[in-house]
């Protein structure tokens, strides 16, 4: 009697653990690799491009006159923007006028080599600060969009266009 009541016990529990372990599992469906066509777009200088350099020039400029000497990490991401907006608004600018600007980014240059070197005295700020200022005046009195809008080149291949 015992022996049917264990058996009956065994039989209502049921081995459903071990028929878990030996269900076969669904495969995870194999992905296609997705191959995308890379679409070349072709740069043009545009208005639109060089206000856009010209807007990010003036935000950092600014952004290194307010805070020079308080960080030298910020101030050496100011000055590297500076110069690169500045180089990026010269390639899109006839030569005449890209000539124009060189001996600015020149001096931009030579400050940005000040600031790199970590040589930040008192003198050397005040320099710095100066030289900024002055810039700054002249770049947005000549190489305003106004100043050069009949000035840009119509691509980046052509330098008299």
């Amino acid at each position: 009697m015992v022996s049917i009541a264990l058996l009956l016990a065994f039989n209502s529990m049921g081995c459903e653990s071990l028929r878990k372990k030996f269900t076969r599992k669904k495969k995870a469906p194999v992905k296609m690799p997705r191959f995308y066509q890379v679409k070349e777009y072709k740069k043009v200088p545009s208005p639109e491009l060089y206000k856009k350099h010209y807007s990010y020039w003036q935000s950092w400029q600014s952004e290194l006159i307010k805070v020079l000497g308080a960080n030298h990490k910020k101030d050496m991401r100011c000055i590297e923007e500076i110069v690169s907006n500045l180089k990026d608004m010269q390639n899109i600018l006839l030569k005449e006028k890209a000539d124009e600007l060189e001996p600015r980014i020149a001096r931009l240059s030579k400050v940005k080599d000040v600031i790199f070197g970590e040589d930040l005295s008192v003198a050397n700020r005040e320099f710095i600060k100066s030289t900024l200022e002055r810039e700054d005046r002249y770049i947005r009195r000549d190489f305003h969009y106004t100043k050069v809008k009949d000035k840009l080149k119509k691509s980046f291949d052509d330098e008299t266009s």
